[in-house]
């Protein structure tokens, strides 16, 4: 059967080509919706940073991360200000921060870095490569025969190039007419024109050019002459081919098919299974032995392993029958997979050295038909080749699948053992600090149930030694790798309690001192405090008195300003008590000083009782109940009242105020 061209674009989230040889997959491309593949497009792109360290600038391309410009890709049409010097320019020279520039997407971006540019642009058509900032005039790489190259050579320099134009002879070009080459020639200089035009207009980041088109990179890149069908199975993209061989191949012999029948196109050719195991880690040798890809951001590694492959006389020949057919699987799996960067490939340790040499020249061999530029070493002491694959694109794996939400891409996952251990230590060394009270542990329902019955007694040994309470909550919303702790601390949980009993800033005491003052400074100052007085108070001073909160004390404290200004208007006098002597609660707020207060010395009030209602003040009084309650009036002498009242109290508290405590 001959090669064929498989184009699936029955979904149109996902575009699909395959080129298979009778029944094996060659080549393998697709194009997701969510792919983020922007190699090939022209930005307007906008400097944002200039960094001399680096010799490069990130510019931002309206992709969400800054592309990278190194100096070396800058041209010097591409250049801000004109580098007049001699030798390499600087890159801070060259470029300046905030003004735009054109790039070029020369690497996708992968993972956290970002994708990689340059000013010198190229576009490549069916048969020739245009570069409108270089003047080359030249042939493929791949070309190798010399013979070819000059005779290319030779039809390049016959055409009419445009100046300051730069043209490359592509690989399928060599069998072209002349008009064919024009024809495609043409349509990339209008191309470039209109690119340029769309980048003098307008301001910031701006797409000028897209290059990810599918089914053209597929018919441009990969259809020659070997095909002899493209098969298409949607009416939209099979206009589209029709119309692109009708311009760039319009002599091609290739045969244009709408795949029609109810058979899905790729199954028909029994695809689906090859296409599911390229995502696979392991890929089975046909001897028995298999190949293990294993990629990271440094380096792609490949191992090969024997396996059930026993059928050769020897361990050599076993080892070298195993290492001829991965070498082949390698080559084919680089291409499939996308694979580009450092590849790492150990194969079976041989002892003939011309075994190593026909491995690797098998691997040669079979990455011949590969586009992407590469280089293959030879095979150390260790039985390491290394490979370095021109990276096209995003590698197929990264396009198309998510990291694993349990294990973070890295495929393996904590024992339930080693989640137990690491949280005894941690709740351990909190609760040895002493400032722990509780801790919440949110966990995945196996953990969860593996911490509480392996882990009981533990656990309940924590919360007696450290008086600490542990909970442990089983959250089926967690992936296997998470975990919530809420860790409460003693200062916490003491503040939350406190915080309802705070003090105020201002309380109702000072309402009633603003009262009591005013009250007093409108008919007399009472006598100062620390004053002894015979028979009648002085006026030189209001008392002083502490006060201490208490409950009722804002009803108390007016009733006695109120019972101060009702006696200082009439001109009341009352003589004040032995000083030795505990004071009654009068209806004045003069105090008697006490001796020991006098000589600073003070004593610790005792406990004492509340002092009883007096029913003659009561009955003289004639005020409310309340008043007479808290402060009773009394009509006869004060000392006489004292003594009355005195079993009543211990000891009046330094002050003499016996409503103070």
């Amino acid at each position: 059967m001959a090669r064929k061209m498989l184009i699936n674009a029955t979904r149109p989230e996902e575009v699909r080509v395959a080129i298979v040889h009778n029944t094996t997959m060659e080549a393998y491309e697709v194009a997701a919706s969510e792919s983020g593949l922007i190699k090939g497009n022209i930005y307007r792109g906008i400097v944002v940073s200039v960094r001399p360290a680096l010799e490069a600038a990130f510019v931002d391309i309206g992709t969400g991360k800054d592309a990278l410009v190194r100096a070396d890709d800058i041209v010097p049409e591409a250049m801000h200000r004109k580098h007049s010097g001699s030798g390499r320019p600087r890159i801070e020279n060259i470029v300046d921060k905030g003004k735009p520039i054109t790039v070029q997407v020369t690497r996708d971006p992968i993972a956290h870095k970002g994708a990689q540019a340059t000013t010198n642009i190229s576009l490549a058509g069916r048969y020739l490569v245009a570069m409108p900032f270089d003047d080359v005039r030249g042939v493929s790489r791949r070309t190798e025969d010399e013979e070819v190259r000059k005779a290319a050579k030779e039809k390049l320099a016959s055409m009419d190039l445009p100046e300051n134009l730069g043209i490359i002879v592509r690989t399928n070009a060599l069998d072209q007419p002349k008009a064919t080459l024009n024809r495609d020639l043409s349509a990339l200089h209008r191309l470039w024109k209109k690119i340029k035009k769309e980048a003098g207009t307008g301001k910031g980041t701006k797409l000028l050019y897209s290059d990810q088109d599918l089914v053209v990179q597929a018919l441009r890149d990969h259809l020659d002459s070997s095909i002899t069908e493209v098969l298409i199975d949607d009416d939209e993209v099979f206009a589209k081919a029709k119309g692109y061989m009708a311009s760039f191949m319009p002599r091609a012999k290739t045969r244009l098919i709408r795949y029609t029948e109810r058979m899905p196109l790729f199954s028909k050719f029994e695809l689906e299974d090859q296409i599911d195991r390229i995502y696979q880690r392991s890929v089975d040798l046909p001897s028995g032995g298999s190949i293990v890809i294993d990629g990271t951001e440094a380096l792609t590694a490949i191992d090969v392993n024997s396996g059930r492959g026993t059928k050769g006389g020897s361990q050599e020949e076993n080892a070298f029958r195993t290492n001829i057919q991965a070498a082949s699987a390698v080559a084919r799996q680089l291409r499939m997979r996308d694979i580009g960067g450092l590849i790492v490939v150990e194969f079976i340790d041989m002892r003939a050295s011309k075994n190593n040499h026909e491995v690797e020249k098998t691997l040669r061999d079979a990455m011949k038909s590969d586009k992407a530029r590469h280089t293959v070493s030879k095979i150390s002491a260790n039985g390491l080749l290394e490979v370095n694959r021109q990276r096209i694109k995003k590698a197929l794996q990264l396009r198309s699948h998510r990291p694993c939400p349990t294990c973070s891409g890295s495929g393996t996952i904590a024992s339930s053992e080693l989640v137990g251990l690491s949280l005894l230590r941690r709740i351990e060394a909190r609760a040895a600090t002493g400032r722990l009270l509780s801790v919440s542990i949110e966990l995945h329902p196996e953990l969860a149930d593996a911490l509480q019955n392996e882990r009981r007694q533990e656990l309940a040994s924590l919360e007696r030694e450290f008086d600490i309470r542990v909970e442990v909550i089983a959250a089926s919303g967690l992936h296997r790798s998470e975990e919530h702790i809420e860790w409460v601390k003693r200062e916490e949980r003491r503040s939350l309690t406190e915080a309802p009993t705070e003090q105020a800033a201002v309380s109702a005491a000072d309402l009633a001192d603003g009262v009591g003052h005013q009250a007093a400074k409108q008919e007399t100052q009472l006598e100062p405090e620390g004053s002894v007085t015979e028979e009648t108070p002085t006026d030189d001073a209001a008392p002083k008195s502490s006060r201490r909160r208490r409950r009722g004390g804002r009803r108390r404290k007016k009733a006695v300003l109120k019972d101060q200004v009702e006696d200082t208007t009439e001109g009341e006098s009352h003589a004040a008590p032995q000083a030795e002597e505990p004071v009654a609660p009068e209806a004045t707020a003069t105090k008697t000083a006490d001796p020991e207060a006098e000589s600073g010395e003070k004593k610790k009030p005792r406990r004492r009782r509340r002092p009883r209602r007096s029913k003659k003040a009561k009955t003289e009084n004639g005020s409310s109940e309340a008043e007479s309650q808290d402060t009773p009036k009394n009509d006869k002498d004060p000392a006489e009242d004292a003594k009355k009242d005195t079993p009543l109290i211990d000891k009046a508290p330094p002050g003499g105020d016996p409503f103070a405590y």
